[in-house]
């Protein structure tokens, strides 16, 4: 799951020029003037005529929030002056919870009152979505008060804004992806990076930064930045790589850990981690992570990944060659000690220091793929003697073997089938309720592993299941998205703030109130088809492997009769996360192309996520289940394919997105059944069938040409967490490729 922490730089100057990326910053971009002539009840307070907004607060970001107000209204058709007797006051309160609001509203005023910024947000935000639901110029009268279901909700950079420290200046992350953030409840968003990019040491003096300063005082403005929104940034770290003949490991020998396993160069240099059992390497740790949160007091939090990735330790990614078998690590100093002792010291040691600086930080353990080192599989003995004031962060669904139809399927991580909870959490969350550690959940709002091609899957019902799970788990906080495709400002997403703030209403009643606010009259259309997309999903057959195949190429997905695709080097791309055992600051994974496409059925993968149980072949429930996917897809894109376009041209704009997005799920789903019906007829050597299948496939494909012509969003060049071919120059080439095949039958008929 991990980003490379290389910044391209010209590719997220493009995005952040590009249109569609700045009217997915627009938190308003879909606002339509509200129906004044719609019922108001006698308790109702209607906002018609002219208002005035009046900041009573001095937060820094009041200006801000008021101007967002003021933006809504005006879209609304409530006109905003600087003088009129019927006000909108934005008041301090002191004595609120933090993120909390007060709500008066009487005759010709209305008080929204917080203790802090985020509140007045929280106020604000909520106000306009009532506003917009309802459909009408009105709220009722009297006082309310409202806190979010959880302390902090942390989610990803919008699309096209960057995530990866240190460059977050303006150029990279704008106020208006902060104030996007805000609107869909997100109060936390994640940077990630090597923190390499912020030592200044008297420890390692080796390892200091030549832009330290520069680095952290981009930091630092983005900090403050971002808190005028209500905003805070948590910081994922990626811990230092070093050559072993590094100049500190040549001062201090016992700072190096261990021999980290080869990364993409045949015959690299030999890398290794700081040791997670030495005295000043812990020390060092302390220093840095401590100096960061007195250099930026508004920095939220941190999220140490302590499983197989970023925030090394000796048994995270040792060469265990030529080691003993029962030996889990190379280090030395390391291998007399069990893993959790290890890393519980680390986590110790970082939590503390941060806590001496910023005692309410939070600090999240989150052992993502510990099972790889962890004396037990569910990190029990982990949590057991984990140190005060480490909270644990974990996935509400991964590594769940799950029954399903005749078989089992891994979820090995992130899903958009199993909505959970896994049983690993279930104990977990035992643990840490009896020792009153703080639980913070890892969730999906918009995506699973099964379908990350696309911005969101519109199977709206299920991704609130999995809400309503991650609800009951009662978190602290929850982190909403990894770093995928970029927060999108979708229905899917802004289910997590119904979740937070309605805690107690139907997942029924939400989607009904956003379809009937986005689509009017054809409300219930979209409903059954996003219920369809739902039944779509719980029949995906495995999860696949990161970036490759037609679940993430989609219908540019070929379908190749050889050993592999004419113009090979159209279907290869960078993948950052493969930077995991490369060196700190190395470019290699800017160098070494990768293929996405499937030549053959990837059965070692199949094998090892899925399980049959009534003695049928993989291959077969494979094809079985994205029969029946595909299905359910066609029928959810039936349902809207037809509609007519809606009269108010921004309401239209939304409908349009939404099938666009609809079919190509649908697109999406027929290449894979093709693509897995035409590998076994390869396999089989059954050239009749395989051309059968192809003139199939380029009927669906041409339909998806179009979707992306209409939907550039879609192109898989616009992503953020690689570098990708365009998916049109894709199918392009496999137009082509299909249109021989066409040819080939015509000419033996």
């Amino acid at each position: 799951m991990m980003h490379n922490s290389l910044l391209i730089a010209d590719r997220l100057r493009q995005a952040n020029e590009d249109k569609i990326s700045r009217d997915r910053r627009d938190p308003h971009r879909n606002v339509v003037p509200l129906d004044s002539c719609n019922v108001i009840g006698r308790e109702e307070l209607r906002l018609d005529g002219e208002w005035e907004i009046r900041i009573e607060a001095d937060f820094p970001g009041m200006e801000e929030a008021a101007a967002d107000l003021a933006d809504y209204l005006d879209r609304s058709g409530i006109r905003v002056t600087d003088r009129s007797p019927r006000t909108i006051v934005l008041r301090s309160d002191a004595p609120l919870d933090a993120g909390s609001f007060r709500r008066e509203v009487d005759t010709d005023r209305i008080v929204v009152s917080a203790s802090d910024i985020g509140g007045i947000w929280a106020g604000i935000v909520y106000l306009e979505k009532e506003l917009s639901t309802r459909g009408a110029p009105a709220i009722r009268r009297g006082k309310i008060d409202r806190s979010p279901a959880w302390d902090v909700q942390i989610g990803q950079a919008p699309y096209g804004a960057n995530y990866l420290v240190p460059d977050l200046d303006e150029e990279f992350l704008s106020d208006d992806a902060f104030r996007l953030m805000i609107h869909y409840g997100v109060t936390g968003m994640t940077l990630y990076g090597d923190w390499l990019f912020y030592v200044s040491s008297s420890i390692f003096p080796e390892l200091n930064h030549p832009d330290y300063i520069h680095s952290i005082q981009v930091l630092k403005r983005a900090a403050a930045r971002a808190k005028k929104y209500g905003v805070s940034l948590y910081f994922v770290p990626v811990s230092p790589k070093l050559d072993g003949h590094h100049p500190l490991f040549e001062r201090v020998p016992s700072a190096r850990g261990a021999k980290i396993s080869p990364g993409l160069k045949e015959n690299g240099k030999s890398i290794y981690n700081l040791c997670s059992s030495d005295p000043q390497s812990l020390a060092f740790h302390a220093e840095t992570m401590a100096g960061l949160f007195r250099e930026v007091p508004d920095l939220g939090g941190l999220i140490l990944i302590i499983g197989g990735e970023s925030y090394y330790h000796c048994f995270m990614r040792p060469d265990l060659t030529d080691i003993e078998s029962d030996a889990r690590t190379n280090c030395k100093r390391c291998q007399v000690k069990r893993p959790e002792e290890a890393v519980n010291a680390l986590l110790q040691a970082t939590a503390d220091a941060v806590h001496k600086v910023k005692p309410d930080a939070p600090v999240m353990a989150w052992p993502y793929s510990a099972f790889v080192w962890s004396s037990d599989p569910t990190q029990l003995e982990l949590l057991s003697g984990m140190a005060p004031g480490v909270a644990l962060l974990n996935t509400i669904e991964k590594d769940e073997w799950v029954k399903k139809d005749g078989y089992r399927k891994l979820i090995w991580d992130y899903s958009v089938d199993y909505t959970g909870p896994a049983s690993n959490l279930i104990q977990q969350a035992e643990i840490v309720r009896r020792k009153d550690i703080p639980l913070y959940i890892k969730t999906e709002t918009a995506i699973g592993l099964e379908c990350i091609h696309i911005p969101y899957l519109p199977s709206l019902g299920r991704l609130a299941d999995k809400w309503r799970q991650t609800a009951n788990m009662k978190p602290t906080g929850v982190l909403q998205s990894w770093m995928f495709f970029g927060m999108w400002g979708s229905r899917a997403e802004e289910l997590g703030w119904w979740a937070s703030w309605f805690p107690n209403q139907s997942t029924e009643e939400t989607i009904r109130l956003m379809a009937q606010r986005d689509f009017g009259s054809d409300a219930p259309a979209y409903i059954r088809a996003w219920s369809e997309l739902g039944e779509a999903a719980a029949r995906l057959p495995y999860i696949p492997q990161y970036f490759t195949g037609p679940e993430f190429i989609g219908p540019a997905h070929p379908l190749i009769f050889g050993d592999e695709p004419e113009n090979k080097e159209t279907y290869e791309a960078l993948l950052y996360y493969l930077q995991e055992n490369e060196e700190t600051f190395s470019t290699v994974v800017n160098k070494v192309k990768h293929s996405l496409v499937l030549v053959s059925m990837p059965y070692r993968h199949m094998e090892s996520v899925m399980k049959s149980e009534d003695g049928r072949e993989l291959s077969e429930i494979l094809i079985t289940e994205y029969s029946i996917a595909c299905t359910h897809a066609r029928r959810a894109f039936e349902e809207v394919a037809h509609l007519a376009l809606l009269a108010d041209p921004q309401l239209a704009a939304i409908a349009t997105e939404e099938r666009l997005l609809i079919e190509f799920v649908y697109r999406t789903l027929q290449t894979a059944l093709h693509t897995y019906r035409f590998l076994l007829a390869k396999e089989r050597g059954e050239e009749a069938e395989m051309t059968r299948i192809a003139i199939l496939e380029e009927d669906n494909t041409r339909a998806a040409a179009r979707l992306l012509n209409e939907a550039p969003w879609l192109d898989l060049s616009r992503r953020n967490d690689g570098n990708f071919p365009s998916s049109l120059t894709m199918i392009e080439a496999k137009l082509t490729s299909l249109n021989k095949a066409r040819k080939r039958l015509e000419g033996s008929a």
